[in-house]
């Protein structure tokens, strides 16, 4: 498996506030939510071996864009699949989802996406976390939509959600197989 993090490093200077009073947020609760190695935890439990892309996805002066940064960094994301001789989960994990038209690091944009999906093989698998989008009842329904065509429209996704623990979070899931591969390559 291949978790593509979409790392930003995490701050410490987080504080909460409890009445009128604030107070700093203690560093093992910050570490709690994240440690991105934290993943390796349930790699252990499933015996998967869980890879992890830890390029930082934040835009540095390296790059004239933003836009330059995130194509560079997702050039760097397709070179490791292609590395992956077996078959591959590939778990694109931004903290929200797809991108709306005024997007930020904690969204992929479907050319995004459709440059991971392009970059894999018959067999390997793309899991993608969508968080819910404010004001969309049917979230899930459109976003569905939404990274169905970023892929290629018409292509079958399916959905992983649970909401017993969290009712605002899915995975949207697609397999590579040939038949995908030639409908969409173009």
């Amino acid at each position: 498996m291949l978790h593509v993090a979409l790392y930003r490093p995490a701050s410490y200077n987080y504080h909460f506030s409890i009445g009128d009073t604030t107070e700093p947020l203690p560093v093992e609760v910050v570490r709690h939510f994240r440690d991105i190695d934290d993943i390796q935890r349930l790699a252990e439990a499933t015996n998967l071996k869980i890879d992890i892309h830890r390029d930082t996805f934040q835009w540095n002066r390296e790059f004239r864009t933003k836009k330059d940064f995130r194509e560079n960094y997702f050039d760097k994301v397709t070179t490791k699949i292609r590395q992956y001789r077996d078959s591959v989960i590939v778990f694109l994990d931004p903290d929200t989802g797809i991108a709306p038209v005024n997007y930020d690091y904690k969204h992929v944009t479907p050319r995004e996406i459709r440059k991971t999906f392009l970059a894999m093989k018959s067999g390997d698998v793309l899991l993608f976390y969508q968080h819910s989008r404010r004001g969309d009842r049917d979230w899930v329904n459109s976003t569905k939509k939404e990274f169905s065509e970023a892929i290629g429209a018409g292509v079958p996704v399916d959905t992983i959600t649970c909401n017993q623990i969290a009712s605002d979070v899915m995975l949207l899931v697609i397999e590579r197989s040939k038949w995908i591969g030639s409908a969409i390559d173009t």
